[in-house]
């Protein structure tokens, strides 16, 4: 479950704006793997956005703005929040179509050089993703209705740090039906193991307890079902998972009709090319 949060119209714009004047001050404009301009105006929107809806002070009112460097904002109860936010044309998707008739998972990326440096000293990364028009000038105009903002959820930053999948600059990623390499070293979190926000303000709930306690929980496995399988059809092609290890997958995945199909194929010839029995395969 996602919190939508939509940032068309007069007040919508106000909110755009406002994080547009503060733009000039607080971009960062060095740094090899700094966000883009269009990523640091979604985080300082987003950011914009939070602060009005706890009314916690704007940014120029808030006198640690400018001094950490760890987090953006700090919630009443002492937690410390880094706010994460890309942007894009589409709206935020839970699961996303692929090929081979199957969803993926939605994952959400930050820089691993921010996780592991310990003198960035946050206490809870708040993920959320910005709609946008096709076409836009910052801050936009109060006519365009694509505009909204979704919160997505939270997590510890120890967690993160345990359980987020580390990728090299250059490491191949997928989105959609395309894949790209990643132009910084990166960190995927998936969606489905954030602390979900049904509303801004559960955000004033949010003790250093529950902190302390997301850093121990489990969550489920950072990839997608996608790339579960495809590991899995590679452990069976090698005679180290059975075909009721597989079944199991096939179950639990929800692999039905044509995916099925390909799955079965997949791993039964993975399994001959590796035993040498290709030959016989029909």
């Amino acid at each position: 479950m996602v919190l939508e949060i939509p940032l068309h119209g007069k007040d919508g714009f106000l909110l755009r704006q406002r994080a547009f004047d503060f733009f000039g001050r607080y971009a960062t404009t060095t740094g090899a793997e700094r966000g883009s301009t269009e990523q640091q105006y979604s985080g300082l929107l987003a950011e914009v956005v939070v602060r009005q809806f706890l009314n916690l002070p704007h940014i120029e009112d808030d006198k640690d703005r400018n001094i950490n460097l760890g987090y953006d904002l700090q919630l009443p109860s002492g937690v410390k929040v880094d706010v994460k936010c890309r942007g894009g044309t589409r709206p935020f998707e839970e699961e996303y179509e692929g090929s081979g008739e199957m969803k993926r998972e939605a994952k959400h990326n930050l820089f691993a050089r921010q996780v592991y440096d310990e003198n960035l000293n946050t206490d809870i990364y708040l993920m959320m993703h910005l709609r946008t028009p096709n076409k836009y000038k910052m801050p936009g105009t109060e006519r365009q209705r694509s505009w909204c903002l979704y919160v997505c959820g939270w997590v510890s930053k120890e967690r993160v740090k345990r359980e987020g999948v580390y990728l090299e600059r250059g490491a191949i990623t997928e989105r959609g039906g395309s894949w790209f390499p990643y132009r910084g070293q990166e960190i995927e979190f998936y969606h489905r193991n954030l602390n979900p926000i049904l509303k801004m303000e559960d955000l004033l709930n949010l003790t250093l307890i529950d902190v302390e306690a997301d850093k121990l929980k489990n969550g489920h496995y950072n990839l997608t079902t996608i790339d579960a399988i495809r590991i899995a059809m590679d452990l069976f092609a090698r005679g180290l998972l059975e075909k009721k290890h597989i079944e199991f997958i096939k179950n639990k995945a929800g692999i039905v009709g044509a995916a099925y199909l390909i799955f079965k194929s997949i791993s039964a010839f993975g399994r001959m090319v590796i035993q040498g029995k290709t030959d016989n395969y029909k």
